[in-house]
């Protein structure tokens, strides 16, 4: 019987609601049972709510000496939250270190038997490992969908995050001002908010956020049809206002162009990414 496929996802926020709101998420995709699922979330004292880039370097300091007993017990590892995250290459660099040392192993003929291995020393531990955050796979999740004429945005919190997620597509695609890229438009809330204000009051900024990017895709005032085809959810806290996005597309679109948009949810595309290169490259070297 294959061994399981065991990946970590981390909430580098203090939030247990928000590492809770993610398991529904997850088990909605319906993953084979061999699939293992295990959630962190950061410990206290540490970044209550991840509101800026500076908050998120923080965040990865309190939370990255934590991780290191996790890393032989998990094959890959999504960092939830919506940022150029540094978990994201500082836990792509443990790994590599791992994996180096297990082919210095290998090279030297270095032999252990099974018995001799202390128990708490679990089989992933010489394994493959792959990283991404919820950024980084929604992007490309974006990129997969949309047509080479048309492109993504972003809708997220506060209004920081409209040049720093710029900068960090910049970055991530190795060039400035991309055409496929519509940009960022917020909703003036931070995560937390999302969770504690008014349900109907989160829903109306979601929809005035989406309607605004969809606008930037637009050649002419009204027009009925936008060159952004795919939107991403920009923070892990956006769990379930998918339909809020939705809704504004059919009110900006109409039925048929709104419901054509794609909603991608990091966490989703996040997983499924990690699983598919699990399967797909391997496990083991």
């Amino acid at each position: 019987m294959a061994a399981p496929i065991r990946i970590l996802i981390i909430n580098p926020n203090t939030s247990k609601h928000m590492t809770e709101a993610l398991k529904p998420v997850v088990e909605s995709l319906n993953f084979p049972s061999k699939v293992k699922f295990t959630f962190f979330t950061s410990p206290s004292p540490g970044i209550a709510s991840i509101d800026s880039p500076e908050d998120a370097s923080k965040s990865a300091e309190i939370c990255l000496p934590r991780l290191d007993p996790f890393l032989h017990e998990h094959h890959a590892f999504l960092v939830a939250c919506y940022s150029q995250h540094p978990l994201v290459p500082a836990l792509k660099e443990k790994c590599a270190k791992l994996a180096a040392s297990h082919a210095a192993c290998k090279k030297n003929f270095i032999r252990i038997r099974a018995e001799d291995v202390p128990s708490e020393v679990h089989k992933p531990s010489v394994a493959r490992k792959y990283v991404t955050g919820i950024f980084e796979a929604s992007v490309m999740a974006s990129l997969a969908f949309v047509p080479d004429d048309a492109g993504f945005g972003i809708v997220s919190t506060g209004k920081i995050w409209e040049e720093a997620l710029q900068n960090a597509v910049d970055e991530l695609f190795g060039a400035k001002d991309s055409a496929r890229f519509y940009g960022c438009e917020t909703t003036g809330l931070n995560a937390s908010e999302l969770h504690d204000l008014p349900a109907e009051e989160v829903r109306v900024k979601m929809m005035d956020a989406t309607k605004r990017l969809l606008r930037r895709g637009m050649t002419q005032t009204g027009e009925k049809d936008s060159k952004v085809k795919a939107i991403c959810l920009g923070c892990a806290g956006m769990v379930g206002l998918d339909s809020a996005v939705r809704s504004a597309c059919v009110e900006e679109l109409g039925e048929e162009a709104g419901g054509a948009v794609c909603i991608v949810d990091g966490v989703k595309a996040g997983v499924g990414a990690l699983y598919g290169l699990v399967k797909g490259l391997g496990q083991y070297w």
